[in-house]
């Protein structure tokens, strides 16, 4: 009897196809090879059902797609290797991939999926970076470099390693928090420069500011990220750490000569919370733009339960925060920008950190890759095309954590029902995957038969 209370590839694959149109949506995907064998459509599917399933590697992505049912799902008739795969990823169109990550995030907010949780009826998004990738021997033509020291025998030894950094935008108010765009760090410039050119990138993606509210670490506190959001329409949330600046030092003297505007206590996920908040209007962002901004401070006390030698004991830790923030009071009380600025952890927790933890999002796919189609240069040369597999694999990698997420949280019975983990989910989609059955074929007829 089969078991009702399982995902299957088989239903996954008709949400995608109703909801997304995902068949129809493969179909304008490129590479750079000439007349291939096995499509791009089939390889860009064979690495998101490797996604899906969280399979760990291309190696193992391999062994799977040596299965008839697998080459089934991805409309192959026979297996290919690792191979082709970085053959066809290292010259892949990443503008059509882009777009389809578009595409999937404009259908899910014209379904309301970002409707649940909005905060006073705004979407919430953050920006952050991450260092995907990091070497001390293999390097390519978009890596950045930096000079670390190392112990080698008892003696510091200085090296050069290459590494790769990115920024990503993410809602983050929704249950379902997909990244927008992901925008790589080019050699010599800084975060904060990359980050700029993403969100400038998101009107014309996305035709609208897409989301209302945008949570940003304290890096990113500069005047031309104010400029940009003001002229695109968005709010900021923005953690302040510099304690240098002289915004910084105003309100701290500000708020040490008077008592705590509020005093509340937080209990969520078995910690206790204590919370002294302060605010303030009308400081200068900087002497060279004195635009007026609310400063909130808030001091925390937080009692958490650890077992320690097999007993549970209550720990108490002490925080505090600065945020510099645009919405105004009263629409949104100092205890919502309170909120707001610890959601901006959801990014990390929900957002980078989950895919590195279980997506294997710092695996290294393709980085250095020699094994790249070729293309007439502009001296006429057949030269290997640059190589974008990395970005390609990241950019699946956000359309497999999308789809997924919304398959299990938006449209899954079972889900609501038995509360099974992703991960149990995944494991469940790719256990479906062997038990489908070969297509019936009529039996035929023998000439001798008739």
């Amino acid at each position: 009897m089969k078991d009702k209370s399982t995902h299957t590839i088989s239903s996954f694959t008709g949400y995608l196809n109703k909801v997304f149109r995902f068949r129809h949506a493969i179909q304008p995907l490129r590479d750079a090879r000439h007349d291939p064998e096995i499509s791009p459509q089939s390889v860009f599917l064979a690495v998101f059902h490797s996604f899906l399933f969280r399979l760990p590697s291309f190696q193992q992505l391999q062994a799977d797609l040596a299965e008839p049912s697998f080459q089934r799902q991805i409309g192959v008739e026979r297996a290919f290797g690792d191979d082709v795969l970085r053959y066809s990823l290292c010259g892949f169109d990443l503008e059509a991939l882009q777009q389809m990550l578009v595409e999937v995030n404009r259908r899910l907010k014209r379904n309301k999926a970002f409707d649940e949780n909005r905060v006073q009826g705004r979407i919430v998004a953050a920006l952050d970076g991450i260092e995907v990738l990091s070497s001390y021997s293999r390097c390519c033509e978009f890596c950045r470099q930096r000079r670390v020291t190392t112990n080698e025998d008892g003696h510091p030894v200085e090296r050069i390693q290459y590494y790769h950094r990115a920024v990503g935008c993410q809602i983050v108010s929704s249950p379902v928090k997909p990244l927008l765009a992901v925008e790589w760090l080019r050699p010599g410039e800084g975060e904060d420069t990359a980050a700029l050119r993403l969100l400038s990138q998101l009107p014309a993606l996305y035709g609208s500011p897409f989301f209302d509210i945008l949570l940003l670490d304290s890096l990113y506190a500069q005047a031309p990220m104010f400029k940009l959001a003001e002229q695109i329409g968005w709010d900021l949330v923005v953690t302040l750490k510099q304690e240098n600046r002289d915004l910084y030092q105003s309100a701290m003297r500000l708020f040490h000569s008077r008592p705590p505007d509020l005093c509340f206590h937080q209990q969520q996920n078995g910690h206790g919370t204590e919370v002294q908040l302060w605010e303030t209007d009308g400081l200068p962002f900087t002497q060279d733009d004195p635009r007026p901004v609310r400063v909130l401070h808030s001091q925390e006390t937080v009692t958490a339960s650890h077992f320690r030698h097999g007993e549970r004991i209550p720990e108490t830790t002490s925080h505090q925060w600065v945020w510099i923030t645009t919405l105004e009071a009263p629409a949104f009380a100092a205890k919502t920008v309170w909120q707001l600025g610890h959601m901006r952890w959801k990014n990390e927790n929900n957002g980078w950190n989950d895919l590195t933890q279980n997506w294997a999002l710092k695996h290294g796919f393709l980085h250095a890759c020699k094994h790249r189609p070729r293309a007439l240069s502009a001296s006429g040369q057949r030269e290997p095309v640059p190589n974008r597999g990395l970005a390609a694999v990241i950019l699946i990698l956000c359309l497999a954590f999308a789809l997924s997420s919304a398959f299990s949280l938006l449209h899954s019975k079972i889900y609501r029902l038995h509360h099974p983990s992703l991960i149990e989910v995944a494991r469940q989609l790719h256990r479906s995957l062997w038990q489908m059955q070969p297509p019936t074929r009529a039996p035929t007829t023998q000439s001798g038969d008739r």
